[in-house]
């Protein structure tokens, strides 16, 4: 009976009390099973469900649906960027170890709530391997594909929950800008093989860029593993581990892809 009680004390202490107190009842956050249930419901879709369902059926075009998407997306990465630099960066916020600040003045708290719509945003991302499935794309649902976006949930559930401020959104910072170019190639995709004819010679370095902000962001959380680094010791490591796999990930795709088709 003691053993199970630590257990709770332990996980009470580490789920509730180590938990940044201005995010922690905000939608989503505090509970431990609605992220998770998400994210199984994603893998069973467009793992199984959704490709039993499209089995004997014709492929959706949804072509005018990926236009507004596309649109979509860009504009909501442009005013996360918007936010997160209003919010303190480069001028409050340098580039150095800073500490997390959790009180509720308008900066910090502002980028609280900007981390919190950044984890939304990587709820609605999964909609795109949902479009995958029902456009029979079902080649492009890769392994990179879905630890990527099951990644960005998780990670940025527990970035808004412990660590929503400082230096750690610098994270976030930058991957918005790098999706504010991702979807505004995508978008330009969507208007038909003229134009894809064009801006196909951009498309490699799309995944260099993708793979210089893993590079970036891994040497800037480095500073993270000295300890006189005032943010928690813990999070740099698990952060760091996820960016090499992700870099290790992308450059293998664009190493099958674009290397090795190439030389053939």
């Amino acid at each position: 009976m003691s053993v199970i009680m630590t257990f709770f004390k332990t996980f009470h202490y580490y789920w509730t009390e180590m938990a940044d107190q201005r995010t922690n009842n905000w939608l989503f956050i505090n509970s431990i099973y609605q992220v998770p249930f998400l994210l199984i419901a994603y893998l069973y879709f467009v793992l199984r469900c959704g490709p039993q369902y499209m089995k004997n059926r014709s492929s959706y075009s949804l072509k005018t649906f990926m236009k507004f998407y596309n649109i979509f997306q860009i504009i909501a990465n442009v005013w996360l960027v918007y936010e997160h630099i209003a919010a303190g960066w480069f001028t409050e916020i340098p580039l150095t170890c800073v500490p997390i600040d959790y009180s509720y003045k308008p900066g910090p708290y502002r980028l609280a709530r900007t981390m919190w719509w950044l984890f939304l945003l990587k709820l609605v991302d999964l909609i795109e391997t949902v479009v995958y499935v029902l456009r029979k794309k079902q080649n492009q649902i890769s392994f990179l594909h879905v630890y990527h976006h099951v990644s960005n949930c998780v990670f940025s559930w527990i970035y808004t929950k412990y660590v929503a401020g400082g230096m750690t959104t610098f994270n976030s910072l930058l991957n918005c800008s790098v999706h504010v170019l991702m979807y505004t190639y995508y978008l330009l995709a969507t208007f038909g093989p003229t134009v894809r004819k064009v801006i196909n010679p951009i498309k490699p370095y799309i995944t260099i860029l993708q793979m210089v902000q893993f590079i970036v962001l891994i040497i800037y959380l480095i500073q993270t593993l000295f300890p006189s680094c005032p943010v928690p010791s813990v999070f740099g490591p698990v952060f760091i581990g996820n960016l090499i796999a992700n870099l290790f990930l992308f450059y293998k795709f664009y190493r099958n892809r674009y290397i090795k088709s190439k030389n053939m």
